[in-house]
C-alpha cells in the first residue's frame, strides 16, 4: 500500500528526515551494582518478562475496512453529531474515519520515536544501575511501538500526518534540556499517560480485531512506563530547590495546556477541505471533551504523587476544571487496567503459547518422522 502523507509544510519541513536537537548533560556510568531499588527490580522484572514480538502476536494477514481501518465508533470522530456531520453522504463518513485513524495513528508513531529519544537520554544520564536496566527495556518498548504503528499506518490506513505542533514544542523543549527529568515529564507523566488512557479505550472499543489487539499490547507497556516515571521522580523533586522545581511547574503546567486546548485534529479538516465548520464543531465535540477527561483523570493524581502539585499548578488545573481529579483512586484504577489488559490478551497469549509448544515438539521428532 501507498503512504500518502499529509503533513502541513512548516510541520514537515521540522520533523521529515531528521529533527536536530543539541543534547546536552553527562553520560552516568553507575560503578555501585549492590544499591537495589526494591520497586524498580520489580518493574525492570516485568519490563524483561512482557516483552513481545508483534510479528507473532499480530494477525497482520487481517484485511482491515479500507473506509475505517480501526472499527472507529463514530463517536470517537471529533464532527461527529454536528450539522457537518449530518451533511455528509456515507461515502465521505468513510473518508472522514479514514483521516481520523491515520491522523491518530500519526500522532502515536511520532510521539513513540520523541519517547524512544528520551529514554535513551533516560538511561545514559539517570543515575542508578536498576533505573538503567529498566529504561533498557522500556527502549525495546518504544521501539517496537514505532515499528507497529509505522507498520499499521504503511500496510492498513495508507496514509500519515505529521506531530501535533503543541506535543512537538513540548517534546523540543524536553529535548533541549540537559537535565534528564524533563524527558520524564514529558514521555512519562504527559504523553504516556495521554497513550495509556487513549489504548485503555481503544482496547475496549475498536471493532477492529488487529486494532484492538495492538491497543491491548500497547496499553500493558505503557502502564509499566509511567509507573517508572513516577517511581523516578518521586524520589528526584524533594531533592530540588523552590527555583529548581518552579521550572518543572512551568513546564508541566504549559504541558496540560497544550494538552486541554492545543492538541487539536484541525489538518484533518483543511485536508479534507472542509474548513473552519468543521474545525469549530472539532473544538465543540463531545469525543474531544471525553478524550480531556480521560486523560487528566490520569495525569493530575500523577503530579500529586511526584509532588509537582504546588499552589502555581493547582491554580492552573483549577482553571482548565480538571483539579477535582486529584482525588481519582488511582489504585483502583490501576487495577482495571492490570484485569482489563489480561481479559483482552489471554486468548491470543494462548494462542501463542500454543505455538510455541508445537515449534519446540517439531523440534524434538526425528528426522523421518511422519
Amino acid at each position: 500500500m501507498t503512504t500518502t502523507d499529509y503533513s502541513r509544510p512548516e510541520v514537515l519541513t521540522a520533523l521529515a528526515g531528521r529533527w536536530a536537537v543539541p543534547l546536552g548533560g553527562d553520560a552516568v556510568i553507575e560503578w555501585d551494582y549492590d544499591r537495589r531499588n526494591d520497586k524498580l527490580v520489580r518493574l525492570y522484572q516485568q519490563g524483561k518478562q512482557r516483552q513481545w514480538d508483534m510479528d507473532e502476536r499480530l494477525d497482520w494477514d487481517h484485511e482491515v475496512d479500507p473506509g475505517d481501518p480501526l472499527g472507529l465508533p463514530d463517536d470517537f470522530i471529533s464532527i461527529a453529531g454536528s450539522p457537518l456531520w449530518d451533511r455528509l453522504p456515507e461515502s465521505e463518513r468513510r473518508t472522514v474515519r479514514r483521516h481520523s485513524s491515520g491522523w491518530l495513528y500519526s500522532q502515536f508513531l511520532h510521539s513513540e520515536q520523541a519517547a524512544l529519544v528520551a529514554v535513551g537520554k533516560i538511561l545514559l544520564t539517570v543515575n542508578g544501575l536498576d533505573s538503567k536496566l529498566y529504561a533498557a527495556t522500556q527502549m525495546m518498548d518504544e521501539a517496537r511501538h514505532v515499528e507497529g504503528f509505522n507498520r499499521f499506518l504503511h500496510t492498513k490506513i495508507g496514509l500519515r500526518y505529521g506531530l501535533s505542533p503543541s506535543i512537538a514544542a513540548m517534546f523540543e523543549h524536553a529535548m533541549r534540556e540537559p537535565r534528564w527529568d524533563f524527558g520524564v515529564l514529558a514521555a512519562h507523566i504527559l504523553v504516556e499517560n495521554m497513550g495509556l488512557a487513549t489504548f485503555g479505550v481503544h482496547r475496549e472499543r475498536l471493532r477492529d480485531p488487529l486494532a484492538r489487539a495492538f491497543s491491548a499490547y500497547v496499553a500493558r507497556d505503557e502502564a509499566r512506563h509511567v509507573a517508572f516515571g513516577r517511581l523516578l521522580l518521586r524520589e528526584h523533586y524533594p531533592q530540588l530547590s523552590d527555583a529548581e522545581l518552579k521550572e518543572r511547574e512551568d513546564f508541566v503546567v504549559e504541558g496540560c495546556w497544550a494538552l486541554r486546548d492545543r492538541y487539536v485534529d484541525d489538518e484533518i479538516w483543511h485536508t479534507l477541505g472542509y474548513g473552519e465548520e468543521a474545525v469549530a464543531a472539532s473544538r465543540r465535540s463531545p469525543a474531544k471533551r471525553e478524550f480531556r477527561r480521560l486523560v487528566f483523570m490520569r495525569i493530575v493524581p500523577g503530579l500529586k504523587e511526584i509532588g509537582m502539585f504546588g499552589p502555581r499548578v493547582q491554580e492552573a488545573l483549577r482553571k482548565m476544571g480538571v483539579l477535582g481529579f486529584h482525588s481519582v483512586d488511582e489504585a483502583a484504577l490501576r487495577a482495571l487496567d492490570d484485569k482489563a489488559a489480561v481479559d483482552a490478551l489471554t486468548r491470543r497469549e494462548l494462542e501463542h503459547r500454543r505455538r510455541d509448544i508445537d515449534s519446540v515438539v517439531e523440534l524434538g521428532r526425528p528426522a523421518d518422522a511422519t
